[in-house]
């Protein structure tokens, strides 16, 4: 199926929809004429993001600003939704917050941050989302993990933490809701240029160059659409990340090899120049 035929007139929700991967989404949604309802805790961002895509896709754009971390919010958000369009075809859990640092300068907020965000976010959108769609007979759930969900790469152990929890979260209720006609779908990303780089794990913004591999933003887009409208359970992208977790898991000993002097450039990368790239 294509992707335009897939989406067109479903009710499409996105958390961290201001920015990056998550307004990507809600632009190439819009393009394939979805109602899409932007959520973000930057509420001024996504003013000014959903003013931008209202004028190009009138009476198909709502916004709401949101903190996953809520669940009040998140239920607001997910049954205002539902309401309003009549159904909730497809909910992005997309929400979350990066992390790349020596485990000896993490602090249990910092633990407690990163799991709000990216777990606890994901459980909300999921928990109140799964009533809506057993009420109207299916749906799809889409989390946003990323190939740290896949892989574990030194220095990112909080990160890794939330994205293995989050891909493993989507495979069990991938065969459990299979059944329903829920689809449950995980998204795995390598670098993809957004703002997720210059957002330290402690707050604030930070002035970091982009990885140099990271693709755009609407590349990675529409690999995700395509695999949504596919029904694909994990959807790993670009091709080099999927080749690179391919490569990992089939030859173990290779793989360890490669881990333990990714730790070592890592660690002397961090040391010299304040960033693992």
């Amino acid at each position: 199926m294509q992707v335009a035929e897939h989406f067109c007139d479903k009710g499409c929700v996105i958390t961290g929809a201001a920015s990056g991967i998550g307004l990507a989404v809600g632009e190439a949604l819009l393009a394939a004429g979805a109602a899409v309802f932007m959520a973000d805790v930057d509420a001024a961002a996504l003013e000014t993001a959903a003013h931008r895509l209202a004028a190009a896709h009138p009476g198909r754009v709502q916004a709401m600003p949101v903190d996953v971390t809520k669940a009040d919010d998140v239920r607001r958000m997910v049954e205002g939704a539902a309401a309003r369009h009549g159904r909730l075809d497809v909910l992005f859990n997309n929400a979350g917050i990066g992390a790349t640092q020596p485990i000896e300068t993490v602090t249990l907020d910092h633990w407690r941050r990163i799991v709000d965000i990216n777990l606890w976010g994901v459980v909300h959108g999921i928990h109140f989302a799964l009533p809506i769609m057993r009420r109207q007979g299916g749906g799809h759930i889409v989390n946003t993990a990323s190939m740290a969900g896949l892989m574990p790469f030194p220095f990112q152990a909080l990160y890794c933490a939330t994205k293995f929890a989050v891909a493993g979260l989507s495979e069990s209720l991938r065969f459990e809701l299979a059944d329903e006609g829920i689809h449950v779908s995980v998204v795995c990303p390598g670098h993809v240029a957004s703002a997720i780089f210059g957002k330290p794990l402690a707050g604030g913004l930070v002035d970091l160059p982009l990885p140099p591999d990271a693709i755009p933003a609407d590349e990675a887009a529409a690999t995700i659409l395509a695999g949504v409208a596919a029904r694909a359970g994990i959807i790993a992208l670009p091709e080099g990340s999927r080749t690179l977790w391919r490569r990992y898991w089939s030859d173990p000993e290779k793989s360890e090899t490669w881990m333990l002097d990714l730790a070592r450039q890592r660690r002397e990368a961090i040391r010299t120049k304040g960033t693992y790239y």
